[in-house]
């Protein structure tokens, strides 16, 4: 291998003398003498010029360093991911997550692949029933989602989120317990993600209305849940929508918590024991840690 042979070449070009040189590679000028040689027989022209002044890149030594430079920081990139690889810091994880884990996930993600460059992460939006199944299947590393039922699948807390219900800031709705509600839906379009796009989410706030008695005669349903959003902050029209998918966005609206059954859940990551690898440990612990 060249490796060697182009490390001292590089050294040598940006050092006084042969002498200079060979301290700092920690070697003998002999063997620095024969290397440079050696280097010079392959490529078939001289590097360096010597006098009693020192050593000097000639003109194809100058160009060639210009290559070794480059060539250098590639090798150190390489052995870089190959010390990865051995340590196991290298790969793709598979994170599934749930809509009330949309506002946490970028940060959590980014604070692992600032420290975990070259892992890949692939995202996958799926109900907490979906991502469970994956993580007995192994199509999934690591889920954020609600506590699954499974004993085999770890599971840590990580947070919340809650039911709100959401009208344009014009309304002057007072809702202080059901009858409030109630009185509301009455009057007013309900806009709700349909099953089909949406299921996981229509489920959680069907069930929800279903639980708590809450009856909605005029309800309008759509597949896009920004979509509704913007219904909302039409005159006679409210929804009922996660806290998590409504906290972050600036608009005319307005929502307060609602309170029952099935109006907040709790949410964490959780992770097959079996079949977790090093990487998606390390992912586990960085966010225990935090």
């Amino acid at each position: 291998m060249y490796v060697k042979k182009i490390r001292s070449f590089i050294v040598l070009a940006t050092s006084d003398s042969f002498r200079d040189a060979a301290e700092k590679l920690n070697i003998t000028q002999p063997t620095l003498t024969k290397q440079i040689q050696l280097l010079e027989e392959i490529f078939g022209f001289k590097l360096f010029l010597r006098d009693n002044q020192g050593c000097y890149l000639t003109e194809e030594g100058k160009i060639i360093y210009k290559y070794a430079v480059n060539l250098a920081n590639e090798l150190d990139r390489l052995f870089c991911v190959v010390k990865k690889i051995k340590n196991g810091t290298t790969g793709v994880l598979n994170i599934g997550y749930t809509f009330s884990c949309i506002n946490r996930l970028p940060e959590i993600i980014n604070n692992y692949t600032e420290h975990h460059p070259m892992i890949k992460i692939q995202l996958h939006e799926l109900s907490s029933e979906e991502q469970e199944k994956k993580l007995l299947s192994g199509e999934l590393d690591i889920a954020f989602m609600e506590k699954p039922t499974n004993k085999q699948i770890k599971y840590t807390e990580i947070g919340s989120d809650h039911l709100v219900f959401i009208f344009n800031q014009k309304e002057n709705f007072q809702i202080n317990d059901f009858n409030d509600v109630k009185q509301i839906l009455d009057k007013n379009t309900l806009c709700l993600p349909d099953y089909d796009s949406h299921f996981d989410l229509s489920q959680k706030i069907t069930k929800y209305l279903s639980s708590n008695a809450l009856n909605y005669p005029n309800v309008y349903y759509t597949n896009n849940v920004y979509n509704i959003i913007s219904m909302a902050n039409l005159h006679s029209n409210v929804t009922i929508l996660p806290h998590s998918l409504v906290d972050n966005l600036k608009s005319t609206i307005k929502y307060k918590k609602l309170m029952g059954k099935g109006s907040k859940w709790k949410i964490g990551v959780s992770w097959n024991e079996e079949k977790a690898g090093k990487d998606v440990l390390t992912f586990i612990n960085e966010i225990r840690d935090k």
